[in-house]
């Protein structure tokens, strides 16, 4: 099937699990290590959100597509790097992947250069894998705290990436720990909770994500 089939049969998948779920979610189509064309497919047919984690990919594609296509969003889901902070900050609507204190000054910092308010999720480590990023949940508090003190970042809500499991009823758990997490502080602002990947995604929906990030089942293996 073409890139658009897969995004469409995703898409009524998801529009199907979030109607058992009662509420609203949006797909990121997460477009790492994928080809400029195949993006280009998809914001044809008015798709509009993609996910990159690696800056120095990402910038090309984005100015590219950008200068076609009105009201893309491009989110960043990679690694906060300190050293590739400002150019995330220019050219990314919403950082998914916040980890940790130091990174909220200098995202602050540049988004008041760029006149901007900078849109961030907070990432949690429920699991507390070694190899993935993400707070310890019992820090949350502190850095909600701290990220609220600062004019030019909003505070989005939560991302969260469970283990990888090929049963994924395993992490249902995991699913739910972090959904009552998100609903502990969620407002009309603090509204998003990023979770669910291609294989997991409605188990992610049924326990609370209201954005699921799929790339696989859209684009294919990547390259």
């Amino acid at each position: 099937m073409s890139v658009i089939e897969n995004y469409n049969e995703i898409l009524n998948s998801v529009k199907e699990v979030s109607k058992q779920a009662n509420h609203h979610v949006d797909i990121l189509a997460v477009s790492k290590t994928q080809c400029v064309e195949k993006m280009t497919e998809l914001a044809l047919n008015n798709v509009k959100m993609f996910g990159e984690s690696k800056v120095q990919e990402a910038v090309p594609k984005i100015e590219y597509l950008s200068s076609k296509y009105n009201d893309l969003e491009f989110h960043f889901i990679g690694k906060v790097q300190t050293n590739k902070l400002k150019k995330i900050v220019e050219y990314f609507s919403l950082i998914h992947s916040v980890d940790r204190l130091d990174v909220l000054p200098l995202i602050d910092k540049y988004a008041h250069e760029l006149n901007k308010k900078q849109n961030i999720l907070i990432q949690i480590n429920i699991a507390y894998e070694m190899q993935k990023n993400g707070i310890d949940p019992v820090l949350l508090d502190d850095i909600i705290k701290s990220a609220l003190d600062y004019k030019n970042i909003t505070l989005k809500g939560l991302m969260f990436m469970p283990p990888y499991e090929e049963d994924v009823t395993k992490n249902i758990p995991y699913f739910k720990q972090a959904a009552a997490l998100f609903y502990k502080y969620k407002n009309d602002t603090f509204n998003i909770l990023s979770m669910g990947m291609s294989h997991d995604f409605k188990e992610a929906v049924m326990c609370g994500a209201t954005l699921v990030r799929v790339g696989t089942s859209i684009f294919g293996e990547r390259v």
